[in-house]
């Protein structure tokens, strides 16, 4: 896969993008993923079809029962109470026209069982005193109660879900029981997660002086996996201009898409960028943002390269908006940007002038209203502790610089 050209004059420009023109600028140069076939199971869950999902069969196949009770022709109940014979039985599994509902009489129906031949309705157990070779019907049913008539649902060449669609643990049932086995859906991309920095270790590991635990790659690797992405290469390199090159070289060779932490800026040791701009195309750089201002996109070789800023937050932020729905845009998928909602700010709210700010923030639940927001402390780039209370992310524009208390602002869900 590579990216489509550009001409000298598009590159990345000197003043920073707003966050939906670089998020737009971003998408608009994606390649897509090719397709592959996979079972309908458990791992389909969260791919997103790559064609229309159309039905093969009618569903339900016939009339059935969607209660216990006696099939009845509901034209014979005209004065109740009112006593019938029961002459015969449906139960699931059995053949449509196995009984035929002879006039003047009634005959046991099980839910999903076919309809006999000649009844119209169904007489659930609770209104009969379930009487087993004569029943007492104590209600009248309208005609055609507890009847699912065949093809109600879904007919051959009805459309279940439209390509680009991302499947959810529901659509499975709906999947299966259009009688398709199997599915067309994106592959997966596959990532490439890159740490630089002298001071970053595992964690787990002994830390020296000077040294932090690698806290954001984790969380990147979680939501690359809860975007269809599939993390094939996970490395560390410090502040060496030729291993920082090396490893990208490496890391690109493998993958779809290569995310780096740290290093974009514009620090003596920030050699990310460089080896960008050296081996392949830097496409934008900087948003105006925070946190999450440095962020760097283009293409190192044939593979899309997304640079992150260091900071943990920042990291985890910055990938939210623009990680994940580049992921979903190569997927194909009809839906890629955050989800937003609305609430109302419990407190007044500062924020630098000209730069759209995310803080993490918790909201309150308040019936007939919408939910309550507040900011959490600690909103440095640093602080992941509020990064971990925070079930929403508070979404505040970029002009002026105070949101007044009762303000209806936008929230990104976490």
């Amino acid at each position: 896969m590579s990216i489509p050209a550009k001409s000298p004059a598009e590159d990345a420009p000197a003043a920073p993008l707003s966050v939906e023109a670089a998020r737009r600028a971003m998408l608009g140069q994606l390649p897509r993923m090719d397709s592959e076939s996979i079972g309908v199971d458990g791992g389909a869950v969260h791919r997103v079809l790559a064609t229309d999902l159309v039905a093969q069969v009618l569903l339900p196949p016939w009339n059935n029962s969607a209660m216990d009770g006696y099939a009845v022709r509901a034209e014979e109940l005209t004065q109740l109470p009112l006593r019938l014979p029961v002459r015969g039985e449906m139960a699931a599994g059995m053949a449509p026209g196995s009984v035929t509902l002879l006039p003047g009489s009634c005959a046991k129906v099980m839910t999903g069982a076919p309809l006999p031949e000649g009844a119209d309705s169904v007489v659930p157990y609770e209104w009969t005193d379930r009487g087993a070779q004569e029943v007492l019907i104590r209600e009248r049913p309208a005609l055609g109660h507890a009847v699912r008539r065949a093809g109600e649902d879904i007919s051959p060449g009805d459309l279940i879900l439209p390509q680009g669609h991302r499947l959810r643990p529901t659509d499975l049932a709906s999947v299966a029981a259009s009688g398709l086995a199997s599915v067309l859906v994106a592959q997966r991309p596959r990532v490439a997660v890159v740490t630089t920095g002298d001071e970053i270790r595992p964690a787990g590991t002994q830390l020296g002086p000077g040294q932090i635990y690698d806290t954001a790659g984790p969380a990147l690797e979680a939501m690359v996996a809860s975007a269809g992405g599939e993390v094939v290469l996970r490395m560390r390199v410090g502040d060496d201009p030729e291993a920082v090159e090396g490893v990208l070289t490496e890391a690109a060779a493998g993958s779809d898409l290569l995310v780096t932490v740290g290093g974009v800026s514009v620090g003596d040791h920030d050699h990310v960028r460089a080896t960008v701009e050296r081996r392949g195309r830097l496409r934008l750089w900087r948003v105006a943002m925070r946190p999450g201002r440095p962020i760097a996109f283009g293409e190192l070789f044939d593979t899309v390269f997304l640079g992150l800023p260091g900071n943990p937050v920042s990291a985890t932020v910055t990938f939210l908006l623009f990680g994940i729905p580049c992921l979903l845009t190569m997927q194909g998928a009809r839906l890629v940007g955050p989800p937003l909602q609305l609430g109302q700010l419990l407190e007044e709210v500062e924020k630098p002038a000209g730069l759209e700010t995310y803080h993490r923030a918790v909201t309150t639940s308040r019936p007939g209203q919408l939910p309550g927001v507040r900011p959490l402390p600690g909103q440095s780039s640093g602080a992941t502790s509020s990064l971990a209370r925070a079930d929403v992310l508070l979404v505040l524009p970029a002009p002026g610089t105070r949101l007044p208390k009762g303000r209806i602002v936008e929230m990104i869900p976490l």
